[in-house]
């Protein structure tokens, strides 16, 4: 039998607002994490804009405080609404990323996006804060499926996805444009259980 919508109002889900693993917290955006964040993103904006040059301030406005206010402002908002989820993910008090949560509530389907901060990549951070975030889609959001995706030379976050276990769905010609205007492929994913993550121990 095929699954049939949900007929739910997501104001009424009461969402967790900080996550857990041996060793992270992931917490709900907050106006006080401007100033690490502009951190963060500055650090981070060579190596961000590629990807993600579409929903970015300019350098200099990714490296203030108060631009960064206004951003998380709104990811506040979007969260009390349940529209978008943004977790903001730390070591100690370190701010290494974030991770976001769309949830289309009636089909059941999350969709993740997700960064690191270049002075941590390739330590294993976006492997932890991601796979925290599927196991909470699905145990706490109910999820029936979790999906991502990427422009197609995004070799990293390819690598990512698929070590987390999500299975390549489709590839779509043109559906990115980088930078300089080239247009290139979208690759999407997606994972219907949490068996690949089973060893994760994840709170909230």
């Amino acid at each position: 039998m095929l699954p049939k919508a949900r007929l739910i109002d997501p104001l009424t889900i009461p969402v967790p607002t900080e996550v857990r693993t041996a060793r992270l917290r992931l917490s709900k955006a907050s106006t006080s994490m401007a100033s690490q964040l502009a951190e963060a993103r500055s650090e981070s904006y060579s190596s961000l804009f590629p990807w993600f040059h579409n929903e970015m301030g300019t350098q200099v406005e990714e490296a203030e405080a108060a631009w960064q206010e206004l951003r998380l402002a709104d990811q506040v908002q979007d969260f009390e609404r349940r529209t978008v989820l943004s977790y903001y993910a730390f070591d100690r008090e370190a701010l290494i990323g974030m991770v976001g949560l769309r949830p289309f509530w009636r089909r059941g389907q999350v969709k993740l996006t997700y960064w690191v901060r270049s002075s941590v990549h390739r330590q294993g951070y976006g492997e932890a804060a991601v796979g925290a975030m599927v196991v909470f889609a699905f145990k706490a959001l109910s999820a029936r499926v979790v999906t991502t995706g990427h422009a197609e030379p995004n070799t990293g976050s390819a690598r990512l996805a698929r070590k987390l276990g999500f299975k390549q769905i489709a590839r779509q010609p043109l559906a990115c444009e980088a930078p300089d205007g080239t247009l290139v492929a979208g690759i999407g994913y997606a994972i219907e259980d949490v068996e690949s993550l089973r060893t994760l121990s994840v709170t909230w």
